[in-house]
C-alpha cells in the first residue's frame, strides 16, 4: 500500500479527517503506518492478540514493546504513532523552552509528532487510565536534538495529565523478548483445546513430571499419550498456559527449548482455570 505524503496544512486535516490517529481498540488507525516512514531499520506489521487488528511497528524495539504490552493483564488497549494534536500544543511547548520544532523533510511544514505508544492500563482498584511510552535504543539517547523533541513530547503529556516515561532496551532481557515472541504463536487455541477439564487434567500431569529427569518435549509426549490426544496439541497447551500465566517459569533468563530441561514451574489453579473456562463457552 502506497504511503501518505505530508507537504501542506490541508494534507494534515484531510488525515485527521479520514480517522488517522483517532479511534480505540480494533478500531483505532495509526496516524503513522509502516509503509507512511521510509527507514534505514526494521519496521514490521503485526496482527495483535490482545487488540485484533494490525500493529505498525517502526523498529524492533517496537516490536519488543508490543510483546511486553500484548502478555501484560494489566494493559488493556494498546495505541502505536499516536499523534500528539493539535500540532500548534507542540509548536507553543517548543517555543516556551526555546527548541527547534521539527519539520516534514523537504518541506517548511511543521510535523505531527507523535509518541509510540499510548496504552490504556488497568490500575489495581479496576480504574482505567492513559499511560504514553517512548520507545528509544540507549545509544540515541546522546543525541541533544532527540532529548529535546523528548522534552516537548514529556511536556505535552504532562499538560494532558498522563504519564509518560521512555523505555529503552535495558528494561527487558533477550530471552524475554525471543520467549514471548514464541509464545504469542499459541495465545488462541483452537476450540477443541480450550476445554478446562483437559486443561486440569494437563497440569496435574505435569506436576507429576516434576520427578522425572525428562527433556520438556518427551514430558509432553508423555502427557499427550496419556491423554489421547496429539503431541503438538500437548505442545500447544503448555505454551499456552504459559502465556495465560496459569504456568509460571522464569521467561527473562533462559530461552524456552523443547529439548532442554523441563524448567521449574508454578501452576495458578483456580482465577487463570476459571478465566480459561469461561473463554471455552
Amino acid at each position: 500500500m502506497r504511503g501518505r505524503r505530508f507537504a501542506s496544512k490541508q494534507d494534515i486535516e484531510r488525515h485527521i479527517a479520514n480517522g488517522f490517529g483517532s479511534g480505540a481498540g480494533v478500531g483505532y488507525v495509526p496516524w503513522l503506518r509502516v509503509q507512511d516512514v521510509p527507514s534505514m531499520g526494521r519496521s514490521h506489521k503485526i496482527p495483535g492478540v490482545k487488540v485484533e487488528r494490525i500493529h505498525h511497528l517502526l523498529s524492533d524495539l517496537e516490536r519488543a514493546y508490543l510483546l511486553v504490552c500484548e502478555f501484560s493483564e494489566d494493559v488493556v488497549d494498546i495505541r502505536e504513532q499516536y499523534p500528539l494534536l493539535p500540532e500548534e500544543s507542540t509548536q507553543a511547548i517548543a517555543k516556551a523552552i526555546g527548541v527547534r520544532y521539527p519539520r516534514y523533510k523537504s518541506t517548511a511544514l511543521p510535523l505531527v509528532m507523535t509518541t509510540d505508544f499510548l496504552l490504556t492500563v488497568r490500575q489495581p482498584n479496576g480504574d482505567f487510565k492513559s499511560v504514553a511510552r517512548t520507545i528509544k535504543y540507549q545509544q540515541d539517547l546522546n543525541s541533544l536534538r532527540t532529548l529535546e523533541k523528548l522534552e516537548i513530547e514529556r511536556r505535552f503529556w504532562m499538560s494532558q495529565g498522563v504519564d509518560w516515561a521512555i523505555v529503552t532496551e535495558e528494561m527487558f532481557t533477550p530471552d524475554l523478548i525471543k520467549n514471548l515472541g514464541l509464545l504469542r504463536r499459541y495465545a488462541q487455541l483452537p476450540r477443541a483445546l480450550t476445554s478446562s477439564a483437559l486443561h486440569a487434567e494437563f497440569l496435574e500431569l505435569l506436576e507429576a513430571s516434576k520427578a522425572y529427569p525428562w527433556a520438556t518435549s518427551e514430558c509432553l509426549r508423555r502427557i499427550a499419550t496419556r491423554l489421547g490426544i496429539a503431541y503438538g496439541d500437548a505442545r500447544d497447551i503448555f505454551f499456552n498456559l504459559i502465556w495465560r500465566k496459569v504456568i509460571l517459569i522464569d521467561l527473562s533468563n533462559a530461552p524456552l527449548h523443547l529439548k532442554s530441561p523441563l524448567p521449574e514451574f508454578k501452576v495458578i489453579y483456580s482465577s487463570a482455570l476459571s478465566a480459561l473456562n469461561e473463554r471455552s463457552l
